[in-house]
């Protein structure tokens, strides 16, 4: 009997020593599990960023590489830039109205032009780089935010599972503390002392009871422990989650505020260059209108605005580029095929199929001396056609037969000007002529011209330096040499 008691005895005391033990263990566990928490997550880190950053570093690169270029191009303009500043002085101690002087200045005109084109493809990368910054400024934003709502979340129930465990915990201690009061001797003082064998095993019973709801207080406080430690794990990784983001953040912010600054300083760069050129501008307009006022060689100015340029020479294209050739004639007719017979290319006043058409005469009867040529002005820019000076009401007269194709009065670019098609030639090239600057135009679209038949008198409307005649010739829209073709 005795020897049962002390058995009895033994196991309580065992599930006691047991329960403190496991106790303990979850304590140590949970300390165990933080630290390889913190490990994974190193690790974590260490495998999924390198391939983000090696992403991003390629990007960087390549946008890297052509701010160098940029870069380089502004260096090597500035000191075009200066290179032509000091010729400019040079001269200018002499005498600013020579062609010289000017075309020294349209040297700087065209590097300033130039600078201007570079510093807005700087302008607009600077851009670029500000819109990707921003972009993931507020993708890393809304993942910052909902890595809060997270932490949050996780935060409030580790602090829900953490009031229960304390709870029971407390009552845990209270138990094992009345145990470790009481001894063991009393466990079987409260056996022994019974005064029959029911009351013994009435006592038992409770004991194992007690026994009982002691491990089931013990389970209930490992398995609450558990929750305790996923939650405090799945925690800290949001929260290093959540740090690095807000890190990045930092970073991205700091550099879309420096680059904003150096945005923001080459667009007053562009504005100061914008005025220098306007005033240089100004300056070679006034010279060389003065210089062709003096030698009568009169043209057009040469730093006409290059929207304007390209606005008025894709109407022109777009209009060439519509006209229908002889031989196509019968095909866009839509009247029958009997009633349509009498109309072929013979009867269209223009030539189908023949260099004839190439054989032109001179725009202003009389005035051949040309101010300034193809393809080029005296400073190097570009001149698609020929220039004749010739006095205000001169007669223009168009250099070969065809039909007036269109008829424009511009107070810009080619001013009151005149366009004729002439058929094509042997290659099947559509012939096109250009008559400029006109004071007036005596003839209409869809007209059918002669050669030599005058269509404008001569004036200076336009881009226009004084009177004068400026004469193209186009074939299949690109323009050719006129020169080569008037007898």
């Amino acid at each position: 009997m005795h020897k049962k008691l002390n058995k009895i005895i033994c196991c309580v005391l065992a599930a006691s020593i047991a329960a403190t033990s496991m106790l303990c263990y979850g304590f140590t566990t949970f300390a165990e599990e933080e630290g390889t928490t913190a490990e994974q997550q190193q690790q974590q880190e260490t495998t999924t960023l390198p391939p983000e950053e090696e992403t991003t570093l390629s990007e960087e690169e390549a946008r890297e590489e052509a701010r160098q270029k940029l870069e380089s191009q502004k260096e090597a303009l500035e000191a075009d830039l200066k290179a032509a500043e000091e010729k400019i002085a040079s001269l200018s101690e002499a005498s600013k109205v020579t062609e010289e002087y000017i075309n020294a200045l349209d040297a700087k005109i065209a590097v300033l032009n130039q600078q201007l084109t570079v510093l807005d493809s700087q302008v607009l990368a600077y851009q670029e780089d500000i819109d990707i910054l921003q972009k993931d400024i507020d993708e890393n934003q809304t993942q910052a935010d909902a890595l809060q709502a997270e932490v949050d979340r996780i935060q409030a129930i580790l602090d829900e599972l953490t009031e229960r465990f304390n709870a029971k915990y407390d009552a845990y201690c209270v138990r094992m503390r009345a145990i470790y009061i009481s001894g063991s001797f009393n466990l079987i003082t409260a056996l022994l002392t019974c005064k029959d064998l029911s009351g013994f095993l009435t006592r038992y019973e409770m004991i194992k009871a007690v026994s009982k709801s002691d491990a089931e207080l013990l389970q209930s406080i490992q398995e609450q422990t558990e929750a305790i430690l996923q939650q405090e794990s799945d925690l800290n990784v949001k929260k290093a989650e959540l740090e690095a983001i807000r890190s990045k953040l930092v970073i991205e912010q700091e550099d879309q505020k420096a680059k904003q600054d150096v945005l923001t300083e080459t667009q007053e760069e562009i504005a100061q260059k914008k005025v220098i050129l306007a005033q240089d501008r100004a300056e070679s307009d006034e010279l060389f209108a003065k210089l062709t006022a003096e030698t009568g060689m009169y043209t057009e100015f040469r730093n006409e605005d290059k929207e304007i340029t390209e606005a008025v020479e894709k109407e022109i294209s777009d209009l060439i580029a519509g006209i229908i050739t002889p031989d196509q004639v019968t095909e866009y007719t839509t009247k029958p095929r009997d009633e349509a017979e009498g109309e072929s290319s013979s009867d269209i006043e223009v030539y189908n199929r023949s260099d004839a058409v190439l054989s032109m005469c001179y725009p202003v009867p009389g005035h051949t001396t040309i101010s300034a040529g193809f393809p080029n002005y005296s400073n190097g820019s570009y001149h698609g056609g020929i220039d004749f000076p010739c006095p205000t009401g001169s007669k223009v007269v168009a250099a070969q037969k065809g039909v007036v194709l269109t008829v424009k009065r511009l107070n810009y670019s080619y001013g009151y000007y005149v366009m004729i098609y002439h058929g094509t030639d042997s290659q099947g090239r559509t012939i096109v002529t250009l008559y400029a600057h006109n004071s007036s135009i005596l003839v209409s679209a869809g007209q059918t011209v002669y050669k030599g038949q005058q269509i404008a008198s001569s004036g200076s409307t336009g881009n226009s330096t004084g009177p004068h005649c400026h004469f193209e010739i186009r074939a299949d829209g690109t323009r050719i040499n006129p020169k080569n073709y008037l007898t």
